[in-house]
């Protein structure tokens, strides 16, 4: 509610500068539960607690009266417009102020680095802060590996222990990926693998889900199954290491757990990173029969059985081992808990209030690059469309936020305010985008347009939107239930 409020109230404000009337300010939908007029404007909260609006004269492109929206000149309906993205995004840059001085900047770490690849030759080492990549300061991880992905020499300044260290890395192809979860799982397999239903290695075989999948290795031995999930990365340029997620430590109290305890084993699994970490919860989330691998070229990178029901933890407490007998299902919701266990990635902390404005610049500047090229590539390829979430999935991210505190909350306030400024930027219809460029016709050319045109050009951007909606929000459910 409090990034639509803002969104709107840049809208609301411009339009007051301009003297257009502004006929309702509305949060959320549906019937009111809330409304009161001051002066020309009725407010109101309504039921449905998804977005608002405000209504002004005159948007049913009435040109009729002097403080209706469409009698006024384009270049001010256009501020009018473009005043909305333009709260929402100065409110994430607002926001991000106070999360930056209470809780630092969350650096790209490195947390594990593999053997015998270029970081490890360059001397890399897990801990190391990503700082800057080709002169660039850096923020998000996505930067990184999409700087990689071009095959170029990487020119690395790396942040350990207070010092900077330049590194240049010259990437290396890596063989293709192939990850696999089997149900029905019959069969083993030990060596190379080199047949995938009877294909040699290499190749995206475009498998879909319920499908048979059979893996011979070099012995002859096969694996198979029903394909429940597959990904196929094809050959790319990799560095050679994992990024810093969380360590095997306890964060906070949540009984049979202690903050402090380290998490040691789980049955015959032993954890000392945060890739062994993910391995383990891969592990309790399979069911029985079920298989996950992962190949890495031709070579067997991991292989996960699913655990039982019975489970043995070991930790480590105040220097002492000691074992927890839990079952699967408790275990596994301790450990899907936000903020469970201990950040690996370092913070880098503002020095003073201005440093603080400076990185809080600087970190929404790369969020708001990063969310820009992903609704490019969304609208131009498809790219990522299984990660937009709907109203639903809004509602879920933001109570798993509430659970891990102020810190994630805010953050992810911060990230969905910036997301609607920069969405409604774009230039479709019913989106301010669209009415800018409606304006920006105008006057370019010095002429109006066409309002049967604009307004049915608008009517069906509305429809196609809340096609949308309605089909993100059921795939929320699909995904979050």
């Amino acid at each position: 509610m409090f990034v639509v409020i803002v969104h709107e109230f840049g809208h609301f404000l411009f339009a007051k500068i301009f003297k257009v009337s502004v006929l309702e300010f509305s949060i959320g939908f549906g019937p009111a539960i809330f409304k009161k007029r001051f002066g020309e404007t009725v407010w109101k909260i309504n039921i449905i607690p998804f977005g608002g609006y405000v209504r002004l004269k005159g948007e049913d492109f009435d040109e009729s009266e002097e403080d209706g929206l469409y009698a006024k000149p384009a270049w001010q309906r256009l501020l009018i417009a473009f005043a909305g993205p333009l709260f929402s995004v100065l409110a994430a840059y607002i926001l991000f102020i106070p999360i930056v001085l209470n809780w630092g900047v969350p650096a790209v770490t490195i947390g594990k680095v593999i053997e015998n690849s270029p970081a490890q030759e360059c001397g890399l080492q897990p801990g190391d802060v990503i700082y800057k990549i080709n002169g660039k300061r850096i923020f998000d991880s996505y930067e990184v590996t999409n700087t990689v992905s071009k095959g170029k020499v990487v020119k690395m300044e790396i942040l350990r222990n207070g010092e900077i260290i330049k590194k240049e890395i010259p990437p290396r192809i890596s063989p293709p990926e192939y990850i696999f979860l089997l149900d029905d799982v019959k069969g083993d397999i030990n060596g190379k693998i080199v047949k995938i239903n009877g294909y040699k290695v290499g190749i995206d075989l475009k498998l879909e889900s319920g499908t048979f999948v059979e893996l011979e290795d070099e012995f002859g031995n096969t694996i198979s199954g029903v394909l429940i999930q597959y990904s196929y990365v094809p050959e790319r340029p990799t560095i050679g290491f994992y990024y810093a997620g969380f360590k095997p430590v306890i964060e906070k109290d949540m009984q049979p757990f202690k903050k402090g305890d380290i998490l040691l084993k789980v049955n015959n699994r032993e954890i000392d990173d945060y890739i062994s970490l993910v391995n383990v919860i891969t592990a309790l989330k399979l069911s029985e029969n079920q298989v996950y691998i992962d190949i890495w070229g031709q070579q067997i990178r991991e292989k996960i059985v699913p655990l039982g029901n019975d489970l043995n933890v070991l930790v480590s407490r105040n220097g002492k081992e000691i074992v927890l007998n839990l079952d699967k299902k408790e275990f596994l919701d301790i450990v899907s808990a936000p903020g469970f266990f201990k950040q690996e990635s370092y913070v880098i902390k503002p020095k003073n209030f201005f440093d603080a404005i400076s990185l809080a610049i600087a970190r929404c500047n790369s969020a708001a690059i990063s969310i820009w090229k992903a609704f490019g590539k969304l609208f131009t390829t498809g790219q990522g469309v299984e990660q937009v979430a709907g109203p639903i999935g809004i509602a879920v991210i933001v109570g798993e936020a509430a659970k891990a505190g102020w810190e994630t909350i805010l953050t992810v306030v911060a990230l969905f305010t910036l997301n609607l400024g920069i969405f409604n930027l774009l230039p479709l219809p019913a989106l301010d985008g669209g009415r800018i460029v409606f304006s920006l016709i105008e006057i370019i050319s010095r002429k109006k347009v066409n309002r049967k045109v604009e307004a049915i050009v608008h009517t069906i951007g509305f429809f196609i939107l809340m096609a949308l909606a309605f089909y993100f929000m059921f795939a929320d459910f699909s995904r979050f239930f």
